[in-house]
């Protein structure tokens, strides 16, 4: 571990799943069925996962933003033990941060409850402590890796320090980047990009290859 400084990780069907960033809110604001339609366009091909995304971030409107940090653990199914991970990681003086496609807002209340050290993600309109519906500014595969970069050259990181943790397609140039990668609970093309791959739902298990 003595060469490495920085473990990104993604948050959706990463560190949660099934009940994605962006759903939580939805199902607080009661929106929970008006999310499934979307989620099934996106599933046949009629909308984009952008397209997708900001018609689910119309459905927080008038949500008051605490209620996520509030709710969080009672709805979110996280993988198990991720404070243990980023501890062990903190101990070896290895940063954490997490870097989704999904709200900032929700990033930053899984940043306080494990303990990251930073967190990005889409900026999802709030005013006077409540979601407007509308995304100021949408991180999608591109800008995470701009986020990524933000960050490393803020600490002075240089990408083969870096190990990224993800699932999905808007991973894969944050794979590209970083001197390690670990697919987990990916599918196949995903798996075939990075390199190394685990399937479990104890994020220990990322530990041997770290």
């Amino acid at each position: 571990m003595e060469k490495l400084k920085l473990v990104c990780f993604d948050l959706d069907d990463t560190l949660i799943r099934e009940i994605h960033s962006v759903m939580l809110p939805c199902i607080l604001n009661g929106k929970e069925r008006e999310h499934s339609l979307i989620q099934e366009q996106e599933e046949k091909g009629v909308i984009d996962y952008i397209s997708a995304d900001y018609l689910r971030a119309e459905l927080l409107f008038g949500l008051e933003e605490d209620k996520i940090a509030q709710s969080f653990l009672e709805i979110a199914k996280p993988l198990k033990n991720i404070k243990k991970v980023v501890e062990i990681l903190h101990k070896e003086n290895i940063r954490c941060i997490v870097i989704t496609v999904g709200p900032m807002q929700v990033a930053k209340v899984v940043c306080d409850i494990w303990g990251f050290d930073d967190y990005y993600g889409s900026n999802y309109e709030v005013v006077e402590g409540v979601f407007t519906g509308k995304i100021l500014n949408y991180i999608g595969a591109e800008e995470k890796i701009l986020c990524l970069q933000d960050f490393c050259e803020n600490n002075n990181i240089k990408p083969e320090e870096c190990i990224a943790v993800g699932d999905g397609s808007t991973d894969i140039p944050i794979f590209e980047y970083c001197g390690k990668s670990i697919a987990i609970n990916s599918s196949w093309e995903v798996r075939e990009r990075a390199m190394y791959a685990v399937e479990t739902d104890d994020l220990t298990d990322i530990l041997s290859y770290i």
